[in-house]
């Protein structure tokens, strides 16, 4: 996260006039590493994609949830089916999500749109980053001409440092989100619905939180 957060500040130092809302997004300002956990503001997100290669897949669907003072705000949470360029293919034996349900959904640019408010001034939450963050950053360059850089939390890069730490790292499937809320004391959700998963991740990151007794955002790094 430290990486991303200074990547941000290079980024924002030299930026060009980009259009909104883009724009009010890098004006929005982000917090520091250095700042208690307390005072900033989450956003939790999940996407079902038509791949697992950033590259190349598809949005179908994102959900996402505020996170603030310590709790989920559920009154925040948004989900959105998205209309791919393409079909749906055998991801929907994952998601459930056919080509009629995406055909009615929204283009991904007033999607994208959307995320990018919700992020302004926020920290992006995900469960294994290594998709998610990186289709964002894509589609936001292939939007808006720049990428997404802004400070994020990964809960199941967070977990898979602690064990690395303990110099137990489990072996299997159990830094899933489903076995990781089973560790942590939460209750069993079903998966693959975005914003089921959304609101998921943010209580294991709470959770996560009170375990480490984290105080200061940088005490979430990677």
């Amino acid at each position: 996260m430290r990486q991303a957060w200074l990547k941000t500040q290079r980024w924002w130092s030299r930026r060009r006039e980009l259009a909104p809302p883009f724009d009010s997004f890098l004006d929005s300002g982000v917090p520091s590493p250095s700042d208690e956990i307390s005072a900033i503001e989450f956003v939790s997100l999940d996407i079902e994609t038509t791949s697992l290669d950033a590259a190349r897949a598809d949005m179908l669907s994102v959900g996402w949830v505020a996170m603030r003072d310590g709790r989920v705000d559920l009154g925040s949470a948004e989900s959105w089916i998205v209309r791919p360029s393409g079909e749906v293919g055998d991801s929907a034996s994952v998601h459930g999500l056919t080509d009629t349900m995406v055909g009615a959904g929204l283009d991904w640019g007033i999607v994208l749109d959307k995320i990018v408010r919700a992020l302004a001034g926020r920290v992006l939450v995900v469960h294994h980053a290594g998709l998610d963050k990186a289709l964002l950053d894509r589609m936001c360059r292939q939007r808006y001409g720049a990428p997404l850089l802004m400070p994020f939390v990964d809960t199941l890069a967070l977990e898979h440092r602690r064990q690395s730490q303990r110099h137990h790292i489990e072996e299997g499937g159990s830094l899933k989100l489903s076995n990781l809320r089973a560790a942590y004391g939460l209750p069993r959700y079903a998966a693959h619905d975005c914003l089921v998963d959304a609101i998921a991740t943010a209580e294991l990151l709470l959770a996560m939180i009170a375990h480490r007794r984290a105080r200061r955002l940088g005490d979430l790094s990677v």
